[in-house]
């Protein structure tokens, strides 16, 4: 009895670990995002823009002082891209590293749940949480909406 419950809960962790890591969907949404940090770190903005939406927003929450509520700045897509392409050092390098915790897809809606640590160079900066929305066109899935959380302490 004890091999056929072993035997049980192993084929059904295998076929989740199968399921989960084969919807091509969800690999084209980790791929879409994962090009913003390649282009961010060899400074390529045609490279990360490419993967945005015209009209894209970008957005981020800053703890206030004093430990209240954050801020929320929006940033402007075009200095943005402009200070990614800017010729860096190595140790000035931009360098983000997002693990992909929640991924959602309804049809051609998918929205995207990870924490991140940021690097410039090898020298940590900070850490967060990204929420990214992208939309699939008919080249692909473009973000259209990155909002992030921005902090120097309690990473992950």
């Amino acid at each position: 009895m004890k091999k056929v419950y072993l035997f049980f809960v192993l084929a059904l962790l295998s076929f989740s670990a199968f399921a989960q890591g084969t919807n091509p969907e969800t690999e084209a949404i980790k791929k879409a995002v994962n090009t913003v940090f390649e282009g961010m770190k060899a400074c390529d903005s045609a490279l990360v823009k490419s993967v945005f939406a015209p009209g894209a927003i970008l957005q981020t929450i800053r703890p206030a002082k004093g430990g209240l509520s954050g801020t929320v700045t929006g940033d402007r897509m075009e200095p943005w891209l402009k200070a990614i392409a800017q010729p860096k050092k190595p140790e000035q390098v931009w360098n983000e590293k997002m693990n992909f915790d929640h991924i959602l897809i309804d049809g051609n809606l998918a929205q995207v749940w990870g924490s991140y640590t940021f690097h410039i160079g090898t020298t940590f900066s900070h850490c967060g949480t990204d929420n990214i929305t992208l939309v699939k066109h008919a080249d692909g899935w473009k973000i259209v909406y990155l909002i992030d959380t921005s902090r120097k302490d309690k990473c992950f």
